[in-house]
């Protein structure tokens, strides 16, 4: 099934993430103060998910390509970045399974010290449905002058040699409960 291409316009934001981690896995990218979503499913599941969130879709060709002076970057965090730095800033999501997250939540990092409270209380919090874990990957495409200048603001770290890196890079978490995916993409 080949990928659909939507560009968000926030309305009225109401728990952006929440409806983004029931599509599933997705990449969003901003770039000129617009931003894109690219997801596996359907067009009609969604406008209706992202209608919830209060976001206006319109279906689109494709997203920004990083011109050829642009260098990639690996950003450690969600901090939004000012669109005066010209950059494309791409957030890979996956939907972080409930077995996944239980399985990190409650391993014991020492085994005489047995589950933190507040593990316990994060995964029963998972369990009862109150919240859930998107995975993320971001990756900052910029030109070398506006890398120097953001990294002031945003933990990155450029690819220079290792190009191949940023197919490599883990995962990080978040809860949806926190917001960090609507924080980044309608700032």
């Amino acid at each position: 099934m080949a990928a659909t291409t939507l560009r968000l316009e926030a309305v009225r934001r109401t728990k952006f993430d929440a409806h983004v981690e029931r599509l599933g896995s997705g990449k969003l990218t901003r770039a000129a103060a617009v931003t894109y979503l690219e997801t596996e499913r359907g067009i009609d599941d969604a406008t209706c998910e992202l209608a919830l969130a209060g976001i206006r879709i319109t279906q689109c060709v494709g997203v920004p390509a990083p011109a050829a002076a642009l260098r990639p970057s690996i950003a450690f965090d969600l901090t939004p970045l000012d669109d005066a730095f010209g950059a494309i800033d791409v957030v890979e999501l996956r939907r972080i399974s409930l077995s996944e997250a239980s399985a990190v939540l409650m391993r014991h990092r020492l085994p005489w010290l047995g589950t933190q409270r507040v593990a316990r209380n994060t995964c029963r919090r998972l369990l009862r449905g109150e919240d859930a874990i998107l995975g993320w990957r971001r990756i900052v495409w910029c030109s070398v002058a506006s890398l120097r200048a953001a990294r002031a603001r945003v933990r990155m770290r450029p690819v220079v040699f290792d190009h191949t890196a940023v197919d490599r890079l883990s995962l990080r978490w978040t809860y949806v409960s926190d917001g960090a995916i609507e924080r980044w993409a309608f700032r």
